[in-house]
């Protein structure tokens, strides 16, 4: 694999990250993983200006333009020869860089910037969840942004899997339902959505963000509301949403059956066509 790091096209065993790195030692840096669609990213802006704002809540530079980001992931489909792979995804990983050791950041520093280009498989159409025992802290300044440190995740999915189970539902420290570990999720209720809102402690997802603008041209109402517990356990319908797997369908959640809402297919034809249109295919 052909990766871009700080500028340059390197050969995954020539990257070098140094030893001193933040990003390495402290998880202290963000990254975006965003879908590629016919050799272009899907959603691009939606995931180039969360990047910059979680840049700004971190105060950390990000070192290049987003023109060339953007070039560097067109230069890596390229040398990875993914141009004609249907499915495809691109991580960008953004650290501050190397310094001297301590919590403290340096008054100046020298971001690391790495980006890699990988084919996909085909995503499952459903998935199973349990509620995890962790909590996600809403109060966190990094609670809405795509920060590194994913250990509470990691937690999370490791109990998912040993309970049989695809994936975790997250609560915050309220008892409100966050988010799963790597995904959002949707609720259906009759035929209006609601998904718990960014002051719950959920990730500003861009699937999210783009499912609450197409459900109106679906015809579906949708809204953000806080969700406890007890409401997910008496939905019939639920998803959830990620940048590489879109809309997924809850099977199964703590043991109990969902079935898929019958306006779900035209969301997901919604948000197929505005992802067409976002790539200009």
């Amino acid at each position: 694999m052909t990766l871009w790091l700080n500028g340059e096209l390197v050969a995954e065993e020539q990257a070098r990250i140094d030893p001193a790195d933040r990003g390495f030692l402290l998880g202290d840096g963000l990254f975006e993983t965003m879908a590629i669609r016919n050799a272009k990213i899907a959603f691009s802006d939606l995931h180039f200006d969360r990047l910059l704002k979680g840049a700004d809540v971190l105060g950390m530079d990000v070192p290049f333009s987003i023109q060339t980001l953007t070039e560097a992931v067109s230069s890596l489909i390229a040398a990875n020869n993914l141009n004609e792979t249907s499915r495809a995804a691109a991580r960008l990983t953004l650290t501050r860089g190397p310094a001297p050791r301590g919590l403290a950041p340096a008054a100046s520093s020298t971001p690391t910037v790495m980006i890699a280009c990988f084919a996909l498989p085909v995503p499952k159409p459903s998935a199973s969840a349990i509620l995890a025992t962790g909590r996600r802290n809403e109060f966190s300044p990094t609670a809405n942004v795509k920060a590194l440190p994913y250990l509470d995740q990691i937690m999370a999915r490791r109990e998912a899997a040993e309970a049989g189970a695809d994936d975790a539902i997250m609560l915050n420290t309220q008892g409100k339902i966050a988010c799963a570990t790597a995904a959002n999720l949707f609720l259906w209720d009759s035929d209006t959505l609601i998904t718990p809102p960014l002051s719950d402690g959920c990730l500003a997802g861009t699937t999210r963000h783009m499912v609450l603008e197409v459900a109106k041209s679906a015809g579906i109402d949708a809204f953000e509301e806080s969700i406890s517990p007890s409401t997910l356990a008496n939905v019939e319908c639920a998803f959830l949403t990620n940048s590489l797997t879109g809309i997924q369908s809850l099977s199964e959640v703590a043991n109990r059956k969902l079935s898929q809402h019958p306006k779900q297919q035209a969301l997901s034809d919604a948000l197929q066509a505005a992802e067409t249109n976002s790539t200009g295919n």
